[in-house]
């Protein structure tokens, strides 16, 4: 009889059956785990390094190196591969790549069909993930092999999608010598990226892994045409290609020779894969173009140039708006040995000559210092031990300060980079660490004043950066090799320059005279602003020029890396010219997309703190009643120095005497008003020794109970506090003491005493020698007013 019991016992059996089947899958699921866990397959790229690629801004191949192991092995993704490419590898090797785990069960029962009547090995029936697996891990061809790339083509299968799996056999497949991957293989045989590939070239690359040597088409060009066409029809037969295409692979001539690799800007490439050793791939901020057409001008110039004893070059081309490396070449030629041409003049640590004047007035105007117009003295001046001279050992007494920047005159400089030291915010030495400079090693003790003519190193790279700071309008950014990835905003800029400072810096170096005839750049309609400063090194041993022209910063030096100097080694004669050839070839170039031109019109816009006023012409300081022209000239308000002209006096003058009076003696007499010009003391002093033309101020009434009053005159040579050694043997007026001093304006003499014994009288510009006696000597001069100034020295014999 028919119960429920009997009805339950069939699906209890199936229920048994299925959670047997679900356990049984879990505990395979499970040891599957285990063994991705304890016995995981090898990355890949891990276990075949890839070499590393350099790429321009817009995606070019700079430059190749090898792999670890020195092959042609490079990591591309599967966007830069050709579609007909990846097609013909598909239809070639794997057809059912897209369907199968990794093992294709109807590939295994046909090769085992095949072998069984072949009586030997014939197919392997290898798919694509299991060739990856062998290439991974290489083995002789046996069975237990065989067995090995199934499961780790399961495992591969498990872990990566079918795109990774094919990019990644597509960039270890061997192609013949050291060529691995179909990038370095698009290169050496066709000369091209791997994504411009044509159905003939792509025909030709998928048969070649299988059999490299037998299908090598530079040694067996009839083995390997063949089997490119079979491949060719069997895709026409399968539709993937039509008639045409097919004839057009018949008719391509098979490669008959192995492509160089691209070697651009070797310099650039082995500095940034330096910096960034954890990438493969290094897509960076440079234009190949640019870089190719700088390369250009650089190797011209330096040819020019070889008669006269100079090897080398470099140059570099920044966005001036986001501080991105567009070009930079590091020498001539990076193969020549000779002369060191593997050297990167780009960042090797050199002396910078002047090229950091401009920073030292952008300081010094947006400090409230100075203005562009004002005067600044111009004349011989110690500082402690250091003295400096201007580049043509002469001096201009007193001097604009625009101009003296146009001129690169030294003492100008030196006396804005001694205020600095002084005022709030430290000196150069300080502003160029936080902006980024790394050569300056040592404090700021170490370098001293001379710092701002040269007295440090730094790299054209950085020299660079300092003037991209200055076209940015005082925003740090950090130099930028390579690109942010898409979406990614730049960092933000620190301000280490008011804008309005660095415009007016900017302004006065647009004025420098460039290495042409004047009438041919100022008359050249199409010419760009350019603002640029040239430098020389001591010794003659660097050249250098570097500015901002449109979007970019340019800086280039000239010079030979075992630093060998030169006579013609100048920033004017060597620099400037190479500066001009590449400002006319950036001129030529437009920059991509329209940021370029927002850098270029950011420079040359007048930032709004910028204001005009009436000053007057001679001294640059807001005009008094008494100054006879007056210009307008840009300044910071509220930064810029407020006080009045003081260059140019009302005096009165008694008309019988014709001597200078003041309230206080003028009495009842009859005079008239003089505007004069009153120089400080120590410019007052240089012009009176002839050098430029003062006007003869007149002598105050000595009878005057205020005369005496004003600038005291200062004692400029000896120093005060020094020793000097008599030395024995050389006759005394050998070693004679200059006695030298500064006068306030007006002094028509000067009397000199040592010891309170009066030893000379006469013109205030006359150096006067002293032949020292041993002992404390203590030296006064006092001006025909009664002013007067005294040091004290000690002189001894030499005892040795």
């Amino acid at each position: 009889m028919f119960s429920v019991r009997d009805l339950w016992r069939p699906r209890r059996r199936l229920w048994r059956a299925a959670l047997g089947l679900a356990l049984a899958a879990g505990l395979l699921s499970l040891l599957w785990w285990v063994g991705l866990k304890v016995a995981p397959p090898p990355h890949p790229y891990a276990a075949r390094p890839a070499g590393v690629r350099v790429l321009d801004r817009e995606g070019r191949l700079v430059r190749g190196f090898l792999s670890p192991d020195q092959k042609w092995r490079w990591q591309l993704e599967l966007k830069d591969m050709s579609p007909t490419l990846v097609q013909a590898v598909l239809h070639h090797e794997d057809r059912d790549f897209h369907r199968h785990p990794g093992v294709n069960p109807v590939a295994v029962v046909r090769a085992a069909w095949s072998n069984l009547r072949a009586g030997r090995v014939r197919s392997g029936a290898s798919t694509i993930t299991m060739q990856l697996a062998r290439l991974v891990e290489p083995r002789p061809r046996t069975w237990g092999a065989k067995l090995h790339q199934a499961l780790r083509a399961l495992q591969y299968e498990s872990l990566y999608s079918k795109d990774q799996i094919l990019e990644m056999y597509l960039n270890l497949a061997p192609y013949g010598g050291n060529v691995e991957g179909v990038g370095p293989a698009a290169r050496a045989y066709f000369g091209k990226p791997a994504a411009e590939l044509s159905w003939a070239e792509s025909c030709l690359l998928a048969i070649l892994p299988q059999s490299p040597n037998r299908h090598d088409p530079l040694r067996r060009p009839g083995v390997a045409g063949q089997a490119r066409d079979a491949l060719a029809r069997r895709l026409l037969a399968a539709g993937q290609i039509d008639e045409a295409e097919l004839n057009r692979i018949l008719a391509r001539p098979l490669p008959a020779r192995r492509r160089a690799m691209p070697f651009a800007a070797p310099h650039f490439s082995r500095w940034t894969r330096g910096r960034h050793p954890e990438l493969t791939n290094l897509p960076t901020t440079l234009d190949l173009n640019l870089q190719t057409r700088v390369h250009q001008v650089v190797g011209a110039h330096a040819r020019r140039l070889a008669p006269r004893g100079i090897e080398q070059a470099a140059a570099v081309v920044l966005d001036a708006a986001s501080g991105e490396i567009r070009a930079m070449v590091g020498a001539v030629d990076f193969r020549d040995d000779q002369s060191q041409g593997q050297v990167n003049g780009a960042v090797a640590p050199r002396s910078p000559g002047s090229t950091l004047k401009p920073l030292v007035y952008a300081l010094a105007f947006g400090r409230g210092l100075t203005t562009p117009d004002a005067l600044i003295e111009d004349v011989p001046s110690h500082f402690g031990d250091y003295s400096p001279k201007n580049f043509d050992g002469r001096f201009a007494g007193a001097v604009r300060c625009g101009t003296a920047l146009q001129r690169s005159l030294n003492v100008p400089a030196v006396v804005l980079a001694s205020q600095l030291e002084r005022s709030a915010g430290g000196g150069l030495h300080h502003f160029l660490r936080r902006a980024g400079v790394s050569t300056l090693d040592q404090d700021a003790d170490h370098y001293g004043l001379s710092l701002v003519l040269g007295g440090g190193e730094v790299t054209l790279l950085e020299l660079a950066g300092l003037n991209g700071l200055l076209g940015r309008h005082g925003q740090y950014l950090p130099l930028r090799d390579l690109r942010l990835p898409t979406g990614q905003a730049p960092p933000p800029g620190r301000r280490l320059l008011g804008a309005g400072a660095c415009w007016l810096t900017l302004q006065e170096l647009q004025g420098l005279q460039r290495p042409e005839p004047e009438r041919v750049w100022q008359n050249r309609r199409d010419g760009a602003a350019v603002a640029w400063k040239t430098g020389t090194s001591y010794g003659h041993r660097d050249a250098w020029s570097v500015g901002l022209l449109g979007p970019y910063v340019l800086a280039v030096w000239v010079g030979n890396f075992d630093g060998r100097g030169s006579p013609h080694l100048s920033g004017a004669a060597a620099a400037a010219p190479l500066f001009f050839d590449l400002v006319a070839a950036l001129e030529s170039t437009s920059p991509d997309g329209s940021d370029g031109a927002a850098a270029a019109a950011s420079w040359l816009r007048r930032p709004e703190e910028v204001h005009s006023r009436r000053v007057c012409a001679l001294s640059g300081a807001p005009a008094n009643d008494g100054c006879p022209t007056h210009i307008e000239a840009p300044y910071l308000p509220g930064i810029s120095p407020a006080a009045p002209c003081r260059i140019h006096r009302t005096i009165l003058v008694d008309q019988a005497t014709g001597l200078a009076v003041c309230n206080r003696c003028r009495g009842q007499r009859s005079t008239d008003t003089l505007v004069v010009e009153w120089w400080p003391p120590r410019v007052a002093t240089y012009l009176a020794t002839g050098h430029l033309q003062q006007e003869v101020i007149p002598a105050h009434d000595p009878t005057c109970p205020a005369a005496g009053r004003g600038d005291a005159p200062r004692i400029t040579s000896p120093r005060d506090g020094r020793q000097y050694i008599l030395r024995a043997g050389v006759p005394a007026r050998d070693q004679a003491l200059a006695l030298t001093a500064t006068v306030g304006a007006g002094v028509g003499t000067i009397y000199w005493f040592v010891n309170g014994e009066l030893v000379d009288q006469g013109d205030p510009g006359r150096t006067v020698f002293l032949e020292p006696q041993p002992g404390t000597n203590t030296i006064t001069v006092v001006d025909d007013a009664g002013r007067s100034e005294s040091v004290t020295i000690v002189v001894r014999a030499d005892q040795s």
